[in-house]
């Protein structure tokens, strides 16, 4: 065999899953460019790895995140080869295979390595800026022999930014800032002539180490190599990683296959499972601490805008100038005191006073509507009786929101005080308010940062209560069986961001653990970076069996804080040690729960035992929440028909509370966005998002303006018995392994979509049957005689000429809403049309209503009176069917603040239809949808949109929510809700 490709010596002899026979098949390893794969924990990464690594034939180098990570490829790897000195886990003795850490080549060189890195780019900055190269570096020499501390701070930050875009820097560069051992370990690399280099849970490759594997391959290529990059990850960074996201996406390029979980778990060989979330109320001291924080806010607000800049701002937002604004005489600055609040401008002589503010009013909302609106709340609130009050709509005169006033604020910092130099004091104290509610304000705008209010939800006492609340449920359903990881993001954190009113973390939730009445007699053990911990009850016991594990002498001491735990320790045994002694007693079944932080068991730590999770952390990208699902989903010897439960625990505000923020819920959408899972009201289906965690009725509480209470919300979940849920995942049958993306609708069956419909299609029907009998009539008198045949005539043509557009209307609408399904089909059909006017999806995409085949043909569950159905698009990529499933979604869905709205069963294109409709509307709600932005602005394109609305679904009016007389429109199209039942967008598995 040559020696250039030793691998191929070696020897796999087992059973490929069927996945993974797909990647091995359908992947290139003879090339350059790099293979990106991502599959779950569990699904066999390791040894897909190698047989890739095998396939090629060269030396291989693996690197892994963790010592542990990196003994199982060796281990996996001595299986394989032909005999095991062929693989090393040493830097200093390289093998065919070595596997090595990430750390092990990527220590850096000094305090900050990327000094000489940031010094050169700080010279092409002040060269970009007119300096020739001399005067540039002769500046910076001046700066740090004058200013050192100065020029430390400039290097510094011009470091960090290098950090995150090391793969884009010179690779000798980067070379000169590794530390010098890592420079040696790298030329050894080259020098042993590494061909092959696979990369374990990549996606850890955002930042730092991406540099030193860039330089690595760098470094191969100019000895002459051309290796191959096999990246392997459980799943994808998150774009919202900015520029570390894109050095990885640089280094491995698009994924090249995704083994998706519900494949691993269909071939029996990830346990089967159910997402539960659990929603909780912070507790009253920790609602109290908030509501402190929104008086002062509140206090501040009033301030700022009572008088002076402040008021004269909101008259500015909402009165901005026209674009030929007429001279207005202003007041001696001299001789005149500043007036509390600036009345508006005076009219020019050719307009009247209510003329010209009206006007300004309307370009205020055409400009920026949000804006506009929240300057007329405050306006109203901080001074009702200005003159400009009595121009806005009565729905405009309303307290501002939280946010509103947030934003509101920041504008006016930015408008006016940053440009004021003598209103430094002032800058800083809105500055100070605004960061202690999560904004950073600086010169460059306004932006989210982390908050008291979303870090006392995250870290609210109430989840360490639910904690218990969920174990004693399991412990319910399972008995002695039951083996839980709770799981926080520290050991302990307190009050960094504000709102906390006392540490968090593991050890406090550990602590409500051991004295909670319903938890209390679990075996449970605290195991962090710093302290390993059981209740003192279960000491003596716990002790022994962590010796046993552990194979060494424990030691036990009392914790001072609080009795009712132990400490327990054992000489020159690091957390390592004890969590993996932690998985020995779970699956011995001598402990039933551990509480940890996500560095510890959030990634390479197996326990097969651990059935259920319970996820306290705030961390939501998918690397991680996905990581951390995988600690459950082993298959466990010793329970064939394991079912794992995976539980969120989310806080919300109480429905009185002062503030309106929803940080934690929006952490739980991003934390479900990517995981699969069973839909929780069709569970016949596998899908993607929050639909697998909640039901449509908790979605729709969530999603109304109108807060829900947390118990309110948890008394919709119901905990599915796990032979249910087992069964439900058809574990062993085949699958097409295809993802497919639609609009998931499911709705009451007795119920109109549109709540106007029945008094529309009233209206126009008795319409059509007065209009018959006229004709009928006219009919009898045109063969009554000859005055008769032309009065019978004129009757005739009156009534056909007005009866035939209101007959069309109705029987026209009548078929559009036959049946739910077929409504949907035609409103597919203008949004496809749509979309396809608008360029965004191609011209063969076509819109299909898929009912299921289970429900008899009408897509209806008797028992419940629920009809289901999902409406996709066929002849379309998966990105376009995303996009059509999100405009469906958006059409469909409650109002917010859209910038075009369609009112259904009103207009027409008849007269005589729009004055029937407007009759039937007059007193009841109309039905108002928001138009989907993908469709674009241009006044074409939504006059073709409204016309193949009327012909394709009904009669309709677009509004174009540009001004204060907009205000009425929306508030009542936000007051009447959505549509009946539930659109959602379903990714769907197959």
């Amino acid at each position: 065999m040559s020696p250039q490709v030793p691998l191929r010596r070696w020897r796999f002899d087992g059973q490929l899953r069927h996945y993974q026979a797909d990647v091995l098949d359908g992947v290139d390893v003879t090339g350059t460019e790099p293979l990106h794969i991502v599959a779950p924990p569990g699904s066999g990464k390791t040894l897909l790895g190698l047989l890739l690594a095998m396939r090629r034939g060269t030396r291989a180098l693996v690197l892994a995140p963790t010592v542990t990570i990196r003994d199982q490829w060796a281990e996996t790897a001595r299986t394989l080869a032909a005999g095991p000195d062929e693989v090393s886990i040493d830097g200093d003795a390289l093998r065919d295979l070595s596997a090595l850490t990430y750390q092990a080549v990527s220590v850096l060189d000094g305090d900050n390595p990327l000094a000489a890195l940031a010094h050169d780019r700080w010279l092409r900055e002040l060269e970009a800026d007119g300096r020739s190269e001399r005067a540039a570096s002769e500046w910076l020499d001046d700066l740090r022999s004058g200013n050192s501390r100065a020029y430390a701070s400039g290097i510094a930050r011009r470091s960090r930014t290098l950090r995150r875009r090391i793969a884009q820097e010179d690779p000798d560069a980067l070379m000169r800032a590794l530390h010098p051992r890592a420079r040696a370990l790298i030329e050894r690399l080259v020098a042993h002539r590494v061909d092959t280099i696979v990369l374990d849970e990549c996606h850890h490759l955002l930042d730092h180490w991406a540099l030193v594997v860039a330089a690595l391959v760098a470094q191969l290529r100019a000895a002459g190599r051309s290796p191959l990059v096999i990246g392997l990850t459980a799943t994808l960074p998150s774009p919202d990683d900015g520029t570390a996201y894109d050095n990885y996406t640089a280094l491995l390029g698009d994924v090249d296959h995704e083994v998706p979980v519900p494949a691993v778990v269909r071939e029996g060989n990830l346990a089967p499972y159910r997402e539960y979330v659990r929603f909780v109320e912070p507790t009253a001291d920790e609602v109290a601490f908030l509501s402190g924080a929104a008086t002062a806010l509140a206090v501040l607000i009033r301030a700022t805008f009572a008088r002076g800049a402040g008021a004269d701002h909101l008259v500015d937002v909402l009165q901005p100038p026209l674009p030929h604004p007429e001279p207005v005489d202003e007041p001696d600055a001299e001789t005149s005191p500043p007036p509390a609040l600036r009345p508006p401008p005076a009219r020019p002589e050719e307009a009247s006073t209510s003329d010209t503010a009206d006007i300004r009013l309307s370009r205020a909302f055409a400009d920026d509507f949000a804006g506009a609106e929240a300057a007329a709340a405050m306006l109203s609130t901080v001074h009702p009786d200005h003159p400009l009050v009595a121009r806005l709509p009565a729905l405009a005169r309303r307290p501002p929101t939280t946010d509103e006033a947030l934003r509101l604020l920041g504008r006016f910092a930015l408008d006016r005080v940053l440009p004021d130099a003598s209103a430094r004091e002032q800058w800083d104290r809105i500055r100070a308010t605004l960061a202690d509610f999560g904004f950073s304000l600086t010169d460059r705008g306004l932006r989210r940062t982390r908050d008291p209010i979303d870090t006392m939800l995250a870290s609210s006492l109430a989840k360490d209560r639910a904690a218990c609340d969920i174990l004693r449920l399991e412990r319910d359903h399972l008995g002695p069986r039951l083996r839980a990881l709770i799981v926080t993001d520290f050991s302990e954190h307190g009050n960094r961001h504000g709102g906390l009113i006392g540490p968090a973390g593991a050890v406090r939730t550990f602590g409500v653990l051991t004295t909670d009445a319903a938890t209390a007699d679990l075996r449970g053990a605290l195991i962090t970076g710093s302290t390993t911990r059981v209740a003192t009850r279960h000491a003596d016991a716990l002790a022994g069996a962590f010796s046993a594990a552990l194979d060494a002498a424990v030691m036990t001491a009392p914790v001072a804080d609080d009795p009712g735990v132990t400490e327990i320790a054992a000489p020159g045994v690091g957390a390592a040690t004890f969590v993996r002694a932690a998985a020995a007693l779970l699956t011995r079944g001598e402990l039933d729960v551990v509480v940890g932080t996500r560095g510890l068991f959030g990634e390479g730590w197996d326990c097969p035992a651990v059935n259920t999770l319970i996820d306290l952390t705030s961390v939501a990208t998918p690397a991680a929440t996905q990581q951390l699902r995988g600690r459950t989903l082993r298959l466990d010897p010793a329970w064939p028909d394991k079912v794992a439960h995976n539980w969120t625990v989310t806080a919300l505000l109480p429905p009185a509370a002062p503030l309106h923020a929803v940080p934690d819920l929006e952490r739980l959408r991003r934390k479900h966005a990517r995981l699969w899972g069973l839909h929780r009201d069709d569970p016949g289906r596998i899908v993607r998002g929050l639909s697998s965690a909640l039901t449509g009725e908790q979605q729709r509480r969530l999603d109304a303006l109108d807060r829900p209470a947390a118990a309110d919300l948890d008394a919709l979940t119901v905990l599915i018995p796990r032979e249910h849920t087992h069964a439900m995942w058809r574990v062993g049958e085949p699958y097409d392994d295809r993802e497919e993306v639609g609009a998931l609708v499911a709705r009451r069956a007795a119920e109109p979509a549109f709540r106007t419909r029945r008094r529309a299609d009233a209206a126009l029907a008795r319409a059509t049957a007065a209009l018959g009998v006229v004709a009928v009539g006219a009919l009898a008198l045109m063969i009554s005689g000859p005055v008769g045949l032309a009065i019978g005539s004129a009757l005739l043509l009156s009534a056909t000429g007005v009866g035939v557009p209101v007959a069309v209307a109705w029987l026209s609408a009548r078929r559009a809403h036959a049946s739910a399904p077929e409504l949907y089909r035609r409103v597919g059909l203008v949004v496809v049309a749509a979309l396809q006017r608008a360029g965004r999806v191609g011209s063969d995409v076509r819109p299909k209503v898929i009912i299921p085949a289970t429900d008899g043909g009408g897509g209806m569950s008797p028992p419940t009176g629920i009809q289901r159905f999902e409406v996709v698009v066929t002849g379309a990529s998966l990105a376009e069917q995303r996009l059509f499933a999100s405009a469906m979604s958006e059409l469909f869905a409650a109002v917010r603040t859209p910038r075009r709205l369609l009112q259904v069963d009103a207009g027409g294109r008849s007269p005589v239809v729009r004055w029937l409709l407007a009759r039937a509307n007059r007193s009841d709600p109309s039905q108002f949808l928001a138009v989907p932005t993908a469709i674009g602005g241009r006044a074409a394109n939504l006059t073709a949109f409204v016309d193949d609305w009327q012909r394709h679904v009904g009669p309709c009016v677009l509004h174009v929510i540009d001004g204060p007389e907009s205000l009425a429109i929306l508030a009542e199209a936000r007051r009447t809700g959505a549509v009946d039942g539930d659109l959602a967008v379903a990714e769907r598995w197959h």
